[in-house]
């Protein structure tokens, strides 16, 4: 599975705004990752939306990460930003019955996503086990 680059943009975005501890500018992390500014407001505009993220209005405002974020878990986050349960779409499919795939998939992604959520934001911004 390949993440959105919307998604990309949102775990980045959460993991500077960790890292840093301090009131982050837009600006500061268009800069550092090298992001459209039009792509990283929207993608902040729903972390701030979702609670992940605050901001703060004004000459000195910025964004700030929430400490209650630390206990999401990855696989919550990426499902949620993503917003695909499936990989597959047999809407229209001619095999419609006839087929396992979207079994094998759905129950691999499950899998996927549990893995994932052995492991919570916090966890991302430790020390790399490599």
């Amino acid at each position: 599975m390949k993440l959105s680059s919307f998604s990309d943009i949102c775990l980045k975005s959460l993991i500077y705004l960790k890292q840093n501890n301090r009131i982050i500018t837009i600006n500061e992390i268009s800069e550092y990752y090298s992001i459209p500014r039009n792509h990283l407001v929207k993608a902040l505009n729903l972390l701030v939306k979702l609670k992940w993220i605050s901001s703060i209005r004004g000459r000195n405002g910025g964004l700030t990460y929430n400490e209650t974020s630390d206990s999401l878990r990855i696989g919550d986050i990426i499902l949620i930003l993503e917003a695909k349960p499936e990989l597959l779409n047999c809407e229209e499919c001619r095999l419609q019955g006839n087929c396992f795939l979207r079994f094998i998939l759905k129950e691999s992604l499950g899998a996927f996503y549990k893995n994932l959520n052995k492991y919570t934001l916090a966890d991302l911004v430790r020390n790399s086990p490599n």
